[in-house]
């Protein structure tokens, strides 16, 4: 597999948690701080950028927001049970995905080689298929939890807000949300989420403890019925990846943290995205 591609330049001089130098997750379970979960809270080059997943062809690519590129990275090697798709995605800050699929299966895989490991997920609450997103447990603090939001299916009256401790994976339910949410946390310790909706999309700020609304985005611009989407931050905004009905491939929208506004587009050729991953690593401001 290609290893990994530089970090943009706009990524120096971008306000964040501190990094170090050293090589992205290796796909494995060591508790080396460099491979995989559990690691030192550092931040290994690399885990402040966004990777993305294609439902299709099952290539994991790094999105950069500086300049709205994708590079490819490769073809993720996980043999999920038959007929399983990427469903989901986030990234931890040891620069390990965690990438979950239709099945419900949940797998490790470092970003540099990206080898693959399956986890001992064993989808509590009958929870399948779900958004999830890591956030620091406190604000720029190295320790985080990872959230998750879902289900057994995609076709639920409701669907369960849920905290996992990424060291044993114990689940502790914090709410009910209406609609299958995908989410993404920051190094602030926020949590947010993108609720599609063929009438009031819309992206929000959650209250980690019950899983109520602190902010509220309207985005009526994206409403219509939604085949795949994805959802990350990055420099302070959020990036929604977007596959409408009768569109062949996905698009990039990138939405101002402050004012929920949609400031630029940017389409995917070839793309059908379904999973955004970045870490607490990411910045949350650019100066």
């Amino acid at each position: 597999m290609r290893g990994f591609i530089a970090i943009a330049a706009a990524l120096l001089i971008a306000c964040g948690p501190p990094s170090r130098d050293g090589n992205l997750g290796g796909g494995d379970d060591d508790d080396d701080g460099n491979g995989g979960p559990g690691g030192d809270g550092q931040c290994p080059a690399g885990a402040e950028l966004v990777y993305v997943i294609d439902q299709f062809s099952h290539r994991i690519s790094q999105f950069d927001p500086s300049t709205k590129t994708f590079v490819d990275l490769g073809q993720l090697p996980c043999q999920p049970r038959a007929g399983a798709t990427p469903f989901s995605m986030s990234v931890d800050r040891t620069g390990t995905a965690w990438v979950l699929y239709s099945s419900g299966e949940l797998f490790h895989v470092g970003l540099q080689g990206l080898g693959c490991t399956p986890t001992a997920w064993a989808s509590p609450n009958n929870m399948l298929v779900f958004g999830m997103g890591f956030s620091t447990d406190a604000v720029g603090g190295g320790a985080e939890s990872l959230f998750i939001g879902g289900g057994r299916s995609q076709t639920q009256a409701s669907y369960t807000l849920a905290r996992v401790d990424p060291a044993t994976m114990a689940t502790t339910t914090i709410g009910q949300e209406p609609e299958l949410p995908e989410m993404t946390g920051n190094s602030n310790a926020e949590l947010w989420g993108f609720f599609p909706s063929a009438t009031t999309p819309r992206v929000v700020q959650f209250d980690k403890t019950n899983g109520t609304f602190v902010k509220e985005f309207p985005l009526p611009q994206l409403a219509g019925t939604m085949t795949g989407y994805a959802f990350a931050h990055w420099g302070g905004d959020y990036w929604v990846f977007l596959l409408k009905n009768g569109e062949s491939s996905t698009t990039v929208y990138q939405v101002n943290g402050q004012t929920g506004a949609i400031t630029s587009t940017t389409p995917a050729p070839g793309r059908t995205i379904v999973g955004a991953g970045v870490s607490t690593c990411a910045p949350v401001v650019i100066m």
